[in-house]
């Protein structure tokens, strides 16, 4: 028999419900790329005198559940992973950052090498606690999500029981070229842009661990605190974002549109931002303007982000 092809598994996924539990008859979701999460177990070694101090005995102080998904950006094969990350939910096709707990069950299934048997591997309570979109000339627009989540189950060759699995019915990755529209920044003219990176970054969401279970209790809701970090052409414009940031200057809003297809689109709007900082660059044939954001907390729309889809 020949051994296991990476591309012979399935990576599934289903909104969760109650949070850490399995739908009992899921309808789950394929993904192209796999969540690549595991549940790696913390072991206890015993050590004894009866042994001369070698090892006798073992035991489990936990099994962790973490992992990624690295992905170009499909529209709207992400969503759920989207609303765990910002810790909201879509309404009317709008998802802002919130304190909500929104989870995902992943199930990873294993062939046991070429035409052998599933294995299916079970993730429950999982959450995307950061991560970062990247958008550079010439390249997909990539998405990097990093994953936690609340439990595992162990490795089965049993289905279960009423559950199917469908396919996305989008394929075509978003590219950082025709498919990013116009980036705005109110009250600045960027000049023409190399990349844009903006990094979902969260302090304090860290595992809530319990006793009497391998289960996680939760995951703390923790700060949002996203960056953008832009690679600017030095040409018309870059002046007035030069000075900006080297004084106390008002906020502006930054609106990202991403997609070309209508009704499959995303923009992702940050009402209110900062720069945190900025540098000439001089060391490549390029001169370049990297310029630092930093979106803060709206207090007159009660969020840091808000992303709508299905855009016309």
């Amino acid at each position: 028999m020949t051994g296991t092809a990476s591309s012979q598994v399935r990576s599934a996924y289903i909104a969760e419900v109650t949070p850490g539990t399995i739908p009992a008859t899921p309808a789950f979701t394929t993904l192209h790329r796999p969540a690549m999460l595991v549940a790696k177990p913390d072991i206890i070694e015993g050590r004894s005198l009866i042994a001369g101090g070698a090892r006798l005995g073992q035991g489990f102080a936990g099994i962790p559940v973490t992992g990624s998904l690295e992905s170009p950006l499909v529209y709207g094969v992400y969503d759920a992973f989207f609303a765990s990350l910002l810790q909201g939910a879509w309404a009317t096709n709008v998802l802002t950052d919130a304190k909500q707990v929104s989870t995902v069950a992943v199930e990873n299934t294993i062939p046991a090498g070429v035409d052998g048997t599933a294995t299916m591997l079970r993730y429950r309570g999982v959450e995307a606690i950061g991560g970062t979109l990247n958008l550079t000339a010439k390249a997909a627009a990539q998405l990097s999500l990093n994953l936690i989540g609340r439990g595992s189950d162990i490795g089965t060759t049993t289905a279960i029981v009423g559950s199917t699995y469908v396919d996305p019915t989008e394929f075509d990755p978003l590219s950082s070229g025709a498919d990013v529209g116009t980036i705005t920044m109110a009250g600045y003219t960027p000049d023409c842009m190399q990349s844009l990176e903006i990094a979902f970054t969260f302090e304090g969401r860290d595992p809530q661990e319990r006793i009497s279970s391998d289960d996680l209790c939760g995951v703390t809701r923790g700060d949002f605190l996203p960056v953008m970090t832009a690679n600017i052409f030095v040409e018309t414009n870059f002046l007035a974002m030069y000075n900006a940031a080297r004084a106390r200057h008002a906020a502006f809003a930054v609106t990202v549109p991403l997609g070309s297809v209508t009704t499959e689109k995303y923009t992702l709007v940050f009402p209110s931002c900062h720069f945190g900082s900025t540098e000439i660059d001089m060391s490549a044939t390029n001169v370049f303007q990297k310029v630092e954001i930093r979106p803060e907390y709206s207090t007159s729309l009660d969020y840091v982000l808000a992303i709508t889809r299905a855009v016309v």
